[in-house]
């Protein structure tokens, strides 16, 4: 059985960042090799309030029914706008634990050109909403998201910093600037469905394995931001999960699970494998997974906002950096059964020239 360790995630303050502290030592803590490849932030003015208004959104919207959800469903852009559920396929299942909606809480139309949207469905398309059937959802959904990228931002900083001083050939506000630029956010409004009270126990225990909510991945991006969970009962009503074993798990360099809580206060930041990738193996993306509740009736409310540069910006490391600094052979090891190595969907030897939207591609393919 995988070792299970405690560890404690770096915790920065939004003061700190907004001032400009040098937070280099704590971002290779968090994002080096040996880190877990997450960190949170407190003290972030407005958040408490953004995340309780969008967080029960998400069971309202999962409530809605079958025919009336379909409405928001977009096979063209790979399910990466409006309604998605069953269609993600991980550790080699379809995935109908969780249901997501999609959508750019930046940019609605964020480009006009038809023939890159209908090229570039998955970055460009632009935003379905529910207007007609929970328009409540489009502002506390724009609201929370923003909040995220500004703190987002602000972390970029850092780790910019940090991979400029140990990669001199690194550009000095890579990260910052890919998040700035981009007009290609996308976050994702989860609802994890709870598990039914009349299950059989063996249907119980298989349903809540470590992968059983969020099958074991890494993140493809630069910079996701997530909220904590917010656990509901069947009216809708926030409660206590008294299930400590659910939550967000990751696996570390040495095939260690670390149980990763995340404050309900804090925003989390995990390193995505584009950023790794940027800085030549400097910041270090982890698999990670969710594991269910075994309280029966209770569902699981997230948000995860995905920060990443346009498609057509290459995926490219350093000057004088040896691709292979990228992911080594034991990073590469020690990822859970189902996780593609990066290898496999970045090939800088046969096709120097490759792009963040064919590596999208590439990883679309691989998960779905």
């Amino acid at each position: 059985m995988t070792e299970l360790i405690q560890c404690n995630i770096v915790e920065l303050d939004y003061n700190d960042l907004v001032a400009g502290v040098d937070l280099t030592e704590q971002i290779k803590t968090a994002y080096g090799f040996d880190g877990t490849g997450l960190l949170t932030v407190k003290n972030v003015p407005g958040f408490i309030e953004a995340r309780a208004t969008l967080l029960p959104l998400s069971k309202k919207f999962a409530d809605l029914s079958d025919d009336v959800k379909q409405k928001y469903v977009h096979k063209e852009s790979y399910y990466s706008f409006g309604w998605s559920h069953g269609k993600e396929n991980l550790q080699g299942k379809p995935d109908f634990a969780k249901g997501s909606y999609y959508a750019n809480p930046q940019y609605d139309t964020p480009i006009s050109d038809p023939e890159i949207i209908k090229n570039f469905s998955s970055f460009a398309h632009p935003n379905i909403w529910p207007k007609e059937d929970l328009p409540e959802l489009e502002q506390a959904f724009k609201n929370l998201g923003q909040i995220i990228v500004s703190v987002g931002k602000l972390v970029a900083q850092q780790c910019d910093k940090y991979v400029h001083k140990n990669c001199p050939t690194y550009p000095e506000h890579m990260l910052e600037n890919t998040i700035d630029k981009s007009l290609c956010c996308k976050a994702r409004l989860l609802h994890y469905f709870p598990i039914d009270e009349t299950a059989s126990v063996s249907q119980r225990e298989k349903d809540n394995e470590f992968s059983s909510w969020c099958g074991w991945h890494n993140d493809h991006g630069s910079l996701t931001g997530l909220t904590s969970a917010m656990y509901l009962d069947a009216d809708g009503n926030v409660v206590v999960n008294t299930d400590k074993s659910a939550g967000l798990y990751i696996r570390n360099r040495k095939s260690q699970l670390v149980h990763a809580a995340i404050p309900v206060d804090n925003i989390a930041f995990q390193i995505g494998e584009t950023a790794q990738v940027h800085s030549g193996g400097l910041l270090q993306a982890t698999p990670h997974a969710v594991r269910g509740s075994k309280v029966p009736n209770i569902s699981r409310e997230s948000f995860a906002v995905f920060m990443e540069p346009m498609w057509m910006e290459p995926m490219s490391i350093p000057e004088g950096v040896d691709p292979k600094q990228a992911q080594s052979q034991t990073a590469a090891s020690n990822l859970p059964p189902g996780v593609p190595p990066l290898s496999t969907r970045w090939h800088p030897d046969q096709d120097p020239t490759q792009t963040f939207g064919q590596f999208s591609e590439n990883t679309h393919k691989s998960y779905y």
